[in-house]
């Protein structure tokens, strides 16, 4: 005989959510009047206030300047909303220990899906009472509902007489009214207006509309009021969308004692990268980018993270990455778990090792890529690759390490290397690529080119001696002209006749006399009269 797990939803709201928040970690301010205040059109508001700061008249929505003529002593620290939202959603993911579903609901409060749960926890209020004791020890306030709807342990959880609500299990309707009916129309998830609206019409209790036919209350109200109604009393569905879990390519260790030694979280690291590497060598798959979680027995969770430049499953070269990171964890009064998951992970085939030295190579330069990177950030390493222009300035340009080994999927620009063309960038990486063989190229351009005065022997001849920065350098020789020009459907731009020209000193330079367009010419071929010069690079 099957059996079907009723639905239960607890909902744990945080009514002092983003203040708690910022005084976790500041025991000195704990018990004084605290605000949190945005930045509103200039305006410096109270955004949110804990118990102490209401009681003593402040309220979220006074300016500063109010509350402080209220309360001199109030202590004042910025709003961040996106941050409140984060730490909201690391709190609901460690109360996946509770329940595999666990949404948000909106900025301060969760929902677990506890249904076929409790009975690990021994019943459903001991698991609740388990959740509402952790986040005590956290520095948490909380209220919470339980019902068999979202909307109804919402109601419950916000405007319930008691810091538990609790309807019981295959509550009939009536039993719903009954449970519901005295609670503010707000507790239908209205927003202000509507409430105020359905307030200003004397229907300020759950009651009031429980004999007013929904075709009315749509046409009066909109459709919203109806369906919310229909939701609480479980007369229409009400899904949640519970967070995803972490991802299936992770390794995970709970230890019986918290630990907080370094010697001991190197271990443990250790014995997670050998879990990790197994998975994805298992899957054929290689991790991009890691992710440590260090879960504090203070419910604060210490995550590090590192990259690489191309898919790897090597273990050595993981613990190097992660070495300086582990430093930065503060394991604080202990850490009960650590998780460990590769967030981006793509294909990786099985490579040769030890018979292909460029293959060697590669992996040598992406391993110091990867230290680079994950010091520096990858946007801040770059190579050389190669374009399709004569012009030097042109015929290269600078490519993040990350761009081409970010996965054959993605869309490649015309002037990127095909896959098989990456070892052979990898090994001329620090080199100029691109340029014709077996003609000079200076090691140093100048960026721009930079205008030199020239003398030259004779009209359109080499140059005999330039002038830089008002010194003179007198030419012994000057090889060329080497004639550049750009691509053709830059038809305006002016072609270039190069010279590597050697000064008495030795000293060797890459000078250009810029022609005017094919178009602009004289007849005879020659070039123009009027010639400008440039150095454009440095040998040497």
């Amino acid at each position: 005989m099957s059996h079907t797990v009723s639905r239960r939803i607890l909902a744990v709201w945080l009514p002092w959510w983003p203040v708690e928040r910022l005084v976790r970690h500041r025991p000195e301010v704990r018990g004084c009047p605290f605000v949190a205040v945005s930045d509103v059109r200039g305006r410096q508001l109270v955004a949110a206030a804990n118990r102490w700061a209401v009681q003593a008249g402040l309220a979220p929505g006074m300016s500063l300047a109010d509350a402080r003529a209220v309360v001199p002593e109030v202590v004042v620290r910025p709003a961040d909303s996106d941050a409140d939202a984060r730490a909201l959603e690391s709190l609901a993911r460690w109360a996946f220990r509770f329940t595999p579903r666990v949404a948000l609901a909106g900025a301060d409060a969760i929902l677990l899906d506890v249904g076929g749960c409790a009975h690990l926890f021994g019943g459903e209020r001991a698991l609740v009472a388990a959740v509402r004791a952790s986040l005590k020890g956290f520095g948490l306030t909380t209220r919470a509902g339980l019902a068999d709807t979202p909307g109804a342990a919402w109601a419950l959880a916000r405007y319930g007489d008691d810091v538990l609500g609790v309807m019981s299990a295959h509550a009939g309707l009536a039993e719903r009214k009954r449970a519901l009916g005295s609670l503010p129309v707000a507790a239908l998830r209205l927003d202000d207006g509507m409430a105020q609206s359905l307030a200003s019409f004397g229907l300020d209790r759950i009651h009031a509309l429980f004999d007013i036919e929904s075709v009315k209350l749509a046409k009066r109200f909109g459709p919203e009021l109806p369906r919310r109604l229909a939701q609480v009393l479980g007369l229409l569905a009400d899904p949640i969308a519970p967070l995803r879990p972490l991802p299936s390519r992770k390794a995970r260790r709970a230890f019986a004692e918290p630990v907080s030694r370094a010697e001991d979280l190197r271990a443990a690291l250790d014995e997670l990268l050998d879990d990790l590497c197994a998975t994805l060598r298992r899957m054929g798959e290689g991790a991009r980018r890691i992710r440590l979680v260090c879960h504090r027995v203070d419910g604060e969770p210490q995550a590090v993270e590192v990259g690489t430049s191309r898919p790897t499953r090597r273990k050595e070269s993981l613990t190097r990455l992660f070495a300086e990171k582990l430093e930065q964890v503060a394991p604080g009064f202990g850490i009960e778990e650590m998780t460990l998951a590769a967030e981006v992970a793509e294909t990786l085939a099985e490579e040769q090792v030890g018979w292909v030295p460029v293959l060697e190579e590669a992996r040598e330069l992406a391993a110091l890529v990867d230290r680079l990177g994950n010091r520096f950030g990858f946007e801040r390493i770059a190579r050389p690759v190669p374009q399709r222009s004569w012009m030097p300035e042109r015929a290269v340009r600078l490519c993040a390490f990350d761009r081409w080994e970010t996965s054959a999927r993605q869309p490649r620009s015309r002037d990127e290397p095909e896959a098989g063309d990456r070892l052979e960038v990898h090994r001329l990486a620090s080199a100029v690529v691109g340029w014709p063989a077996g003609r000079p190229r200076p090691v140093r351009l100048t960026s721009p080119p930079e205008a030199v005065q020239v003398a030259v022997s004779r009209k359109g001849g080499p140059p005999v001696s330039f002038r830089r920065r008002g010194r003179l350098h007198w030419l012994r020789r000057a090889e060329g002209p080497e004639r550049l020009e750009a691509e053709w459907w830059r038809e305006d731009a002016p072609a270039r006749d190069y010279y590597v020209a050697e000064d008495e000193d030795g000293r060797r330079y890459w000078l250009y006399r810029e022609l005017p367009p094919p178009d602009a010419r004289p007849a005879s071929g020659g070039s123009a009269s009027a010639s400008r010069w440039f150095l454009h690079g440095v040998f040497g």
